[in-house]
C-alpha cells in the first residue's frame, strides 16, 4: 500500500514536472513571440498615414464649359484619360446619399476611431476557419486609404500598416472630411469614379439632385462595380439597392415609408448617352480648345507637351469658354454636307477647306478643320494648325490700311495700272501681273476700283510707298502672324518675307493660318482694335485657382478713321459691279465687306469676309499643293455666304449696319482726276472720305499718280522677291 502510494507521488510529481516544463517553455516562447510582435506592431503605432485628403493627388475629369444664350453655362465636353472622377463638396451630396454608404459598407462608421475592432476579428477568424461567407471587415477609413494609395494585397503587414494607417488618419481629420473624400474615389463602374461622375453617367444630373432610390443605387454598385453595374446588370442592382434600403431603415436612417417609395420608384438610367458619350469624337473646337489650353501650360508653366496634355485630361481643370452653338453648328452642317460644298468640276477630286468664325473681342465662336465628317479626335486641324499663302487677302491688313493711315492715299487716289517689270531681253515676265477680268494691265485705276478687283500693280505700288519692311513689321508686330518671317532657310536657300512680292502680293514662304486672318480683318470692324484670338476666357485647376486667363488683349493698331475707311473700301468688294467678292453676298439687308486672295495655278483660295457681329476667313486647298479645279461662282465666297447665311437664320434681329466713325464723309470725286468733283468735272463718282483729309477740288487737270515702268530697281536683287536672285519657287497670287 505505501509502495502504491509512493509511486502514484513519483508520476504526478513526473507530470507536474513536465508540464510546468511545458508551461515555462510557453511562456518563454509566448513572451519572446509577445516581444517581437510588439516591436512589430510598435513599427505601425505612429506611422504616417501617407494620406493628405484635402490634397489628394488623384486623376479628375476636367470639363469644357460652353455658355448659352441666357448666360448659363452648360457642360460641352469631358475629358479624362482612364478615370472619369470630379470632386464634390460633402455638403453637396444628399445626406440619404451619405447615409446610404454608411449602411452599406460601415454601419459603426460614425461611432469608432478608424477601425472596427469587431469586425476585423470576426473576419479574422472567418478567413482561417470559413464560418460563413467572406465579410469584409474593413472600415470606410480603411477603404479610403485603400482607394488612394491603390495598395489591396493580402498579406498581413499591409492589413497590419492599414489598421493603424486608419487610426492615425482619424486623428487628423473629421468624420465629414473622410467620407467626402471616401465618396469622391470610390470606384463605381465605366471608368467612372465618385459620386458626382456616378451621378452625371447613370442619372445624367448633378449629385445634388439624386433620389433617395438613385442614391441607394449608385453606393450599391461599389461592392462589385461589375456585377452591380446598372447598365449591364440593372436587375442585380436593384437587390443590392433593396438591401441598402433596409439596412438604412435598420440603422434608424429612414422611416419604413419612405424605403417603400424608394424601393418602388422606377430608374431611368442614361445607357444610351453613355454611350454616345465614350464612343463620340471631339468636334473641331473641342480639339481647338484642348490646343490651345496645352501651348499656354507649355508657355506659362513649363510644362512640355506630354505632360501638359496629362495636367488636361487628369487635372480636373474647368475650362470656360467662347463657343457658340449656333455658330459651330451650321459650320458642321454645312461642312459635312458635299451638296452645300463646291461642285466638282470634270470630276476632278474636290479639295479640303477649314474655316473660322470669331466675335470682334477675339473670341473663336466656332470653327472646321476639315470638310466632310470629321473621324477622330486631335486630327489634324486646318483652321489652326496648316499655315498657307494668303494672296491678296494680305494687302488689306497691310499695304492699303498703313497707306491711308498715314494719308498716302485716299479713296480715289489713281495709279497707272502698269508693271514695275517689262519683258527684258532675258525674257523675264513682267512683274506684277493682273488676272482681274481676263486682263493683264488696265489703263489707271483708282485705290478703291484697285481693292474691289484685287489689281496687284496698285498693291506693289503702294506697299513701295508705305515701305515693304513698315508692312513687314506691322504684320509680325501688331497682327501677330506667327509664320510670317525675316529669314527662313529651305534647302540651303535663304527665303524672307520681309520683302515687297511677299508683302504686296501675299507670296509668303511659309503663311498664315485662318484663324489669323479672321483676327486680323476684325480690326476693320472693330475701330482699329486688334484682339488677339481665343478659344477659353479661363481656366481653373481642380481647386478652383486662376490657372489660365483672359488674353485677348484689346490694342489699337489702326485710328477708327483709318479703320472705317477700310471698311467702306472691303464693302465695294462684296457690292461692286466687278467685285470679286460677290458671291458672299447672302443677304442685301446686312452690311457685308471682304476680301478674295487666290495663289498662282490655284493652290490656295481664300476669302476673308467679316459683318457687323462676325469676322470669319474660309481657305480652300488641298494639303499637298496642287491645282484646284472650279468653276464659277468663286468658291471661298460662295462657301463663306452660305456658312454665313445658316448662321444669321437663326438669329432675331441681328445687327445690319457697322459702327463706323462719324469722321467720314460721302463725296463725289472726278472719275479722270481723283480729286472731289467741281462742275467743270465730265465724269463722276462717289466714294469715302475722311473729314480731315478731304482731297483738294478738281480744275479738271490730268493728275493721277502715274509710277509705271521698272523704276530705279535691281529687279534681280532677292530682297524684291522673298527668295534667291532667279529662284523659280516663288508663287505669286493670281488675283
Amino acid at each position: 500500500m505505501a509502495h502504491t502510494k509512493a509511486k502514484k507521488h513519483t508520476v504526478l510529481h513526473a507530470v507536474g514536472r513536465a508540464f510546468l516544463t511545458v508551461f515555462l517553455i510557453l511562456v518563454i516562447t509566448g513572451c519572446i513571440v509577445g516581444t517581437v510582435f510588439a516591436i512589430y506592431i510598435l513599427q505601425y503605432v505612429n506611422i504616417d498615414p501617407g494620406v493628405d485628403i484635402r490634397n489628394i493627388k488623384l486623376n479628375y475629369t476636367s470639363i469644357i464649359w460652353a455658355t448659352d444664350a441666357n448666360g448659363e453655362n452648360y457642360e460641352l465636353k469631358r475629358l479624362h484619360s482612364e478615370e472619369n472622377r470630379i470632386w464634390v463638396d460633402i455638403d453637396q451630396m444628399p445626406d440619404y446619399l451619405q447615409k446610404a454608404a454608411i449602411a452599406a459598407e460601415d454601419k459603426r462608421f460614425e461611432y469608432h476611431h478608424g477601425v472596427d475592432w469587431k469586425r476585423t476579428i470576426y473576419s479574422a477568424i472567418n478567413e482561417v476557419l470559413h464560418l460563413s461567407k467572406r465579410q469584409g471587415g474593413s472600415t470606410i477609413t480603411q477603404q479610403l486609404i485603400k482607394n488612394i494609395t491603390k495598395n489591396d494585397e493580402v498579406r498581413v503587414e499591409r492589413k497590419i500598416k492599414e489598421i493603424f494607417s486608419a487610426l492615425n488618419l482619424e486623428k487628423e481629420y473629421t468624420k465629414s472630411e473622410i467620407l467626402e473624400a471616401y465618396l469622391n474615389t470610390i470606384h463605381l463602374g465605366n471608368n467612372t469614379n465618385g459620386v458626382q461622375a456616378a451621378a452625371n453617367l447613370y442619372f445624367g444630373k448633378d449629385v445634388s439632385e439624386l433620389t433617395l432610390a438613385e442614391s441607394a443605387s449608385i453606393i450599391a454598385i461599389t461592392q462589385y462595380p461589375v456585377y452591380y453595374n446598372p447598365f449591364s446588370y440593372p436587375e442585380n442592382n436593384k437587390k443590392r439597392q433593396l438591401y441598402i434600403l433596409d439596412e438604412m431603415v435598420k440603422a434608424g436612417f429612414i422611416s419604413q415609408e419612405e424605403r417603400d417609395a424608394a424601393a418602388a420608384e422606377e430608374l431611368h438610367f442614361q445607357k444610351q448617352q453613355y454611350n454616345e458619350t465614350i464612343t463620340a469624337t471631339n468636334s473641331w473646337y473641342v480639339d481647338a480648345v484642348i490646343e490651345e489650353v496645352k501651348d499656354d501650360l507649355c508657355a506659362q508653366y513649363g510644362y512640355n507637351s506630354r505632360s501638359a496634355m496629362q495636367k488636361i485630361l487628369s487635372g480636373g481643370l474647368q475650362i470656360y469658354t467662347t463657343y457658340d452653338k449656333n455658330v459651330q453648328e451650321s459650320l458642321e452642317k454645312i461642312f459635312e454636307n458635299d451638296d452645300e460644298y463646291i461642285p466638282k468640276v470634270y470630276n476632278k477630286e474636290q479639295p479640303q477647306a477649314a474655316m473660322a468664325v470669331l466675335g470682334y473681342d477675339g473670341s473663336i465662336l466656332g470653327l472646321v478643320g476639315g470638310r466632310g465628317t470629321k473621324d477622330g479626335s486631335r486630327s489634324y486641324n486646318r483652321a489652326t494648325m496648316s499655315f498657307r499663302s494668303p494672296g491678296s487677302t494680305i494687302k488689306p491688313i497691310g499695304l492699303y490700311a498703313l497707306a491711308i493711315d498715314q494719308n498716302l492715299v485716299n479713296w480715289s487716289t489713281y495709279f497707272e495700272d502698269a508693271p514695275f517689270l517689262d519683258l527684258d531681253d532675258d525674257g523675264v515676265p513682267e512683274w506684277p501681273v493682273n488676272y482681274y477680268s481676263g486682263q493683264r494691265y488696265g489703263s489707271h485705276m483708282t485705290v478703291q476700283k484697285a481693292i474691289e478687283v484685287s489689281c496687284n500693280t496698285v498693291a506693289a505700288k503702294t506697299c513701295q510707298m508705305v515701305g515693304y519692311n513698315n508692312v513687314f513689321d506691322f504684320l509680325t508686330q501688331k497682327l501677330h502672324f506667327s509664320q510670317i518671317q525675316e529669314n527662313i532657310v529651305i534647302n540651303g536657300k535663304v527665303f524672307t518675307d520681309n520683302a515687297i512680292a511677299p508683302m504686296s502680293t501675299g507670296s509668303l514662304t511659309k503663311g498664315v493660318s485662318v484663324v489669323e486672318m479672321a483676327a486680323a480683318y476684325a480690326m476693320f470692324g472693330n475701330g482699329g482694335i486688334y484682339c488677339t484670338p481665343h478659344t477659353y476666357t479661363v481656366v481653373y485647376d481642380a481647386s478652383g485657382d486662376t490657372l489660365l486667363s483672359d488674353k485677348s488683349n484689346p490694342q489699337r493698331v489702326l485710328s477708327q478713321d483709318t479703320a472705317s475707311l477700310m471698311n467702306k473700301l472691303l464693302q465695294t468688294v462684296v457690292t461692286g459691279t466687278n467685285g470679286s467678292g460677290k458671291p458672299a453676298r447672302f443677304t442685301r439687308e446686312i452690311e457685308l465687306a471682304g476680301k478674295t486672295g487666290t495663289t498662282s495655278s490655284n493652290k490656295d483660295l481664300w476669302y476673308v469676309g467679316f459683318t457687323p457681329e462676325y469676322t470669319a476667313a474660309v481657305w480652300i486647298g488641298f494639303d499637298e499643293q496642287k491645282v484646284i479645279h472650279y468653276g464659277s461662282p468663286y468658291p471661298p465666297p460662295t462657301l463663306w455666304g452660305t456658312v454665313m447665311k445658316e448662321i444669321y437664320s437663326h438669329i432675331d434681329n441681328p445687327k445690319t449696319t457697322f459702327s463706323l466713325s462719324k469722321n467720314l464723309v460721302e463725296l463725289d470725286y472726278c472719275t479722270e482726276t481723283g480729286l472731289i468733283a467741281s462742275s467743270s468735272c465730265p465724269s463722276t463718282a462717289k466714294g469715302w472720305y475722311l473729314t480731315s483729309r478731304i482731297p483738294e477740288t478738281c480744275d479738271h487737270g490730268f493728275s493721277w499718280w502715274g509710277g509705271g515702268g521698272s523704276g530705279n530697281f535691281n529687279w534681280d536683287d532677292p530682297i524684291y522677291w522673298g527668295g534667291s536672285a532667279g529662284d523659280s519657287s516663288i508663287s505669286f497670287p493670281i488675283d
